[in-house]
């Protein structure tokens, strides 16, 4: 089966195309299942912190009808449409964001680390720091979202290796170890992290040898992936998935999780795009 658990549209204002724009481009492809992940408003957090921040994303007169709008597209098709959030995590703000995704009729929440307070709320990629210590500060929070047991995965935690070279020797070990740490609590808190396609463009800093290290820890501590392009194109749908789906079938990651009302279910990887 073929799934994409992370699209983008209009609604994120950083992305284009409708929601019917891209289950028409998931047909094409023979993608089954996706999943839209519009990022959320901050709804639930202080006006101070909002402040803060230099992303607004979808606004949040906006949430109820993009719900709606998903939901409305779903019964115009055949594929199976879910609905879910990509959520930012704040450490201190844990349960206000659990009251309010638990109001919300979603079927999956993405967590992701895209702005470090430690770091002035810049985003990830955009941080300059030395790589040993940015790493450790990142994975350390990322572990802490991981930790918080709020989302269903964690997306996209390449951005940390991409922002800045990994580190070679022991410094590098160090560095893999704080990486081990969030895999190995993703294990214990039961929750997935996702295997994020756009990874394979190896952006910025990013290196397959830095990628497959991640993927050999997935296989290791037996954590369950979501699978997801990251799509903010309709043309990005199930990008570079031919890559990515020999490169899990090499660590022996043959399935991958989905969601109905933030119940995971896993559906076996089909092993190569059908059209």
């Amino acid at each position: 089966m073929l799934i994409d658990y992370h699209l983008h549209t209009v609604y994120s204002h950083h992305a284009v195309g409708t929601i019917d724009d891209y289950l028409r481009r998931a047909k094409e492809l023979g993608i089954q299942e996706v999943c839209f992940t519009e990022h959320i408003s901050r709804q639930y957090l202080s006006e101070e912190l909002k402040r803060q921040l230099p992303y607004t994303w979808m606004r949040e007169e906006e949430l109820e009808l993009y719900l709606r709008d998903v939901k409305d597209a779903g019964e115009r098709t055949s594929l199976n449409v879910r609905v879910g959030l990509e959520t930012d995590y704040f450490a201190g703000f844990e349960q206000e964001l659990g009251r309010f995704l638990a109001s919300l009729p979603v079927d999956y929440v993405l967590g992701v680390v895209h702005l470090l307070p430690m770091y002035g709320f810049r985003y990830v990629m955009d941080v300059k720091d030395e790589p040993v210590r940015f790493l450790l500060t990142y994975f350390d929070y990322v572990r802490k979202a991981v930790e918080s047991g709020l989302f269903d995965s964690m997306a996209h935690i390449n951005l940390g290796w991409q922002a800045v070279p990994w580190p070679e020797g022991a410094d590098g070990q160090l560095v893999e170890d704080a990486l081990s740490a969030v895999v190995a609590s993703a294990r214990k808190q039961d929750m997935c992290l996702e295997v994020n396609t756009r990874a394979f463009n190896f952006e910025g800093c990013g290196t397959r040898e830095a990628y497959e290290r991640f993927l050999r820890l997935i296989a290791d501590y037996g954590v369950p992936i979501t699978l997801g392009s990251d799509a903010h194109n309709p043309k990005e749908v199930g990008r570079n998935y031919p890559e990515a789906l020999r490169t899990l079938a090499y660590y022996g990651i043959k399935e991958a999780a989905a969601f109905v009302q933030r119940q995971r279910h896993m559906v076996p990887l089909a092993a190569v795009v059908v059209r």
